[in-house]
């Protein structure tokens, strides 16, 4: 064979590959999403027919995010774009205007989800509510309403593969309860469930699986504690014994040590983000992570 009709053989050979490619790519459903956990909740429920990102990863702050130009464009490709709500996200609304995609379905996963107020008074949402904790996730049950809309989301977009959404979706609920009925089980054998968090992301998860938080160094997102605030936090550690404190890794680890230094409580990180901590790609993962760790570290 002619050199020249070698060369043009591979190259048609590799234009053909690349079509192929595409053309397998543009058969699946076009999934955004703000954060990794709803990625994997769209991974787990769409499998093969779905294409799905993240705009933000697990080491990034979700309440400080700074939109990016190809933030917009993969929003204005995509079929399905997929938030929290309840005030997490603040800059979603404007996101999905400069987008542009009149055709975009748009999830808020918090959607008829009751929210914890910090104070532990909770309240019916109703859309965005940014007066009420948004860290839903965290409690498996939320999780599986969470699921529950992203599939029927998937199926009015794409109809075509209802039955395998649904299956998907019957079995990943399955792998849900199980897997919370033997967190409960194991922590309802400790003896103190106690803990000071960082930021107050975990009341969802506390209550869920029998956990008590007893204070936050930060009570509000973006602030730093007042020195009056740490001198009553130290106190009431002291006081009651406290001994561990929960911190994530998005967030800066000088002042839980400096409280540890004071109380001799342990610092412990947890992630409430799939994929911030060795361990914790999956949201089933980062559950199981974050219970063992805490069990672990309060037991005496």
């Amino acid at each position: 064979m002619a050199p020249f009709l070698r060369y043009t053989l591979i190259i048609a050979l590799l234009l053909t590959t690349i079509l192929a490619s595409a053309e397998a790519k543009t058969g699946t459903t076009k999934v955004v999403t703000t954060l990794p956990v709803l990625q994997d909740y769209v991974n787990q429920i769409g499998r093969q027919h779905v294409t799905v990102t993240s705009l933000i990863s697990g080491l990034e702050n979700s309440h400080s995010y700074a939109l990016k130009p190809s933030d917009i464009l993969a929003v204005r490709q995509a079929d399905i774009f997929i938030t929290i709500g309840a005030g997490l996200e603040g800059w979603a609304e404007q996101l999905v205007q400069n987008a542009q995609n009149p055709s975009l379905e748009v999830v808020v996963t918090s959607k008829g989800i009751s929210l914890l107020r910090d104070s532990g008074v909770t309240h019916a949402t109703e859309g965005t509510h940014v007066h009420g904790n948004p860290h839903i996730w965290l409690d498996p049950e939320n999780a599986k309403s969470m699921v529950r809309q992203i599939t029927t989301r998937l199926i009015k977009v794409d109809r075509d593969n209802r039955h395998d959404y649904l299956a998907n979706q019957a079995e990943y609920l399955r792998t849900l309860d199980t897997l919370q009925a033997d967190m409960k089980r194991r922590v309802k054998m400790l003896p103190d469930r106690r803990f000071i968090s960082h930021h107050p992301a975990w009341p969802y998860f506390a209550r869920r699986f029998g956990f008590k938080i007893v204070g936050n160094i930060i009570e509000q997102p973006g602030a730093e504690p007042s020195a009056k605030h740490l001198s009553t936090l130290t106190q009431r550690m002291k006081r009651a014994g406290i001994k561990v404190i929960v911190s994530e890794p998005q967030l800066n680890q000088k002042i839980p040590r400096i409280l540890a230094d004071e109380t001799g409580a342990r610092v412990v990180t947890l992630t409430a983000l799939p994929g911030a901590l060795p361990g914790t790609n999956t949201y089933t993962d980062m559950l199981l992570f974050n219970v063992s760790t805490l069990i672990e570290t309060l037991n005496p």
